[in-house]
C-alpha cells in the first residue's frame, strides 16, 4: 500500500507541472509586460508558445515510451521542462521568454502523457481506477491553486521567484523518479517498433470525425457553454 501512495505521489507530480507552468505565472502577465515594455498580445505569446508546444509533444511521447521505456522520456522532459523555466526566470527580453516558454511545453508534455501509462503498467481494476482519478483530482485543482501561488510568489519576490518555483518543482519531481519510481513497461511489449510504424495509428485515430471532435472539445470550454448556446432563443 505504501508504494501504491508513493507512486500516486510520483505520479501527481508528474502530472501537475504542465497546469503549474500554464497557470502559476498568469498574474505576473501585467508585470512582464511593463518590464519588457511590450504590449499584452506579445506577452501572451509565451502563453501560446507553451501551448502549441506542449500539444505537439503529447503526439512524440506515447510511441517513445513504448519504444524506449518510460523513464527515459520522463527524464528527458523533465529536463527539458526544468532548462525552459530556468531559461524564463533568466530571460532578458520577451523573445527569450517566448523561446523559453516553448521549451518548457515540450518538456511539460511528458509527464501528462506518460503517468497514464504507468498507471496500465502497474495497475488494474479499482486501483487502477483510484489512482487515474486521483491524477485528475489533480489536473483539476492544480488550475486553481496555481494563480494563488503565483501571486504569492510574485509578492514574494517578482516574476522570476515563479520561475525559479517551476525549476524547483521539477528538480523535485527528477529526484522522485530517481529514487521512487522503477521502469515499469512490461518486457514483453512490442517496443522495438520505428516510431514511423506507429505513425499509421495517429494517422487513422485523426482520421475518426468522431475521436478528433470528442478530442477537441474535452480540450476546450465548449461542453458547458455549448448546450446553452444551442438552446438559446432566435431574437
Amino acid at each position: 500500500m505504501r508504494s501504491f501512495y508513493l507512486t500516486a505521489l510520483v505520479l501527481g507530480l508528474l502530472t501537475a507541472v504542465g497546469p503549474l507552468a500554464i497557470n502559476m505565472y498568469l498574474p505576473a502577465l501585467p508585470v512582464i509586460e511593463d518590464v519588457f515594455d511590450t504590449d499584452t498580445a506579445t506577452v501572451q505569446l509565451s502563453l501560446l508558445s507553451f501551448f502549441v508546444s506542449m500539444s505537439l509533444a503529447q503526439l512524440i511521447y506515447g510511441p517513445l515510451s513504448d519504444m524506449f521505456g518510460r523513464r527515459l522520456p520522463l527524464f528527458i522532459g523533465l529536463t527539458l521542462y526544468l532548462l525552459g523555466a530556468v531559461g524564463s526566470a533568466l530571460a532578458p527580453d520577451i523573445q527569450w521568454l517566448i523561446a523559453a516558454r516553448a521549451l518548457q511545453g515540450l518538456g511539460a508534455a511528458a509527464g501528462m502523457v506518460i503517468a497514464r501509462a504507468v498507471i496500465r503498467d502497474l495497475y488494474t481494476g479499482p486501483q487502477a481506477a483510484q489512482l487515474m482519478a486521483t491524477l485528475m483530482l489533480v489536473v483539476s485543482i492544480a488550475p486553481v491553486l496555481a494563480p494563488l501561488a503565483g501571486s504569492a510568489a510574485l509578492a514574494a519576490g517578482g516574476w522570476r521567484t515563479i520561475f525559479w518555483s517551476m525549476a524547483a518543482a521539477a528538480i523535485a519531481a527528477l529526484v522522485l523518479l530517481t529514487t521512487a519510481l522503477k521502469e515499469t513497461r512490461p518486457p514483453n511489449s512490442a517496443a522495438t517498433a520505428a516510431l514511423h510504424a506507429r505513425s499509421g495509428t495517429t494517422q487513422a485515430f485523426c482520421a475518426n470525425r468522431g475521436f478528433s471532435a470528442s478530442s477537441l472539445l474535452a480540450h476546450s470550454g465548449w461542453p458547458a457553454s455549448w448546450p446553452m448556446w444551442r438552446t438559446r432563443p432566435s431574437s
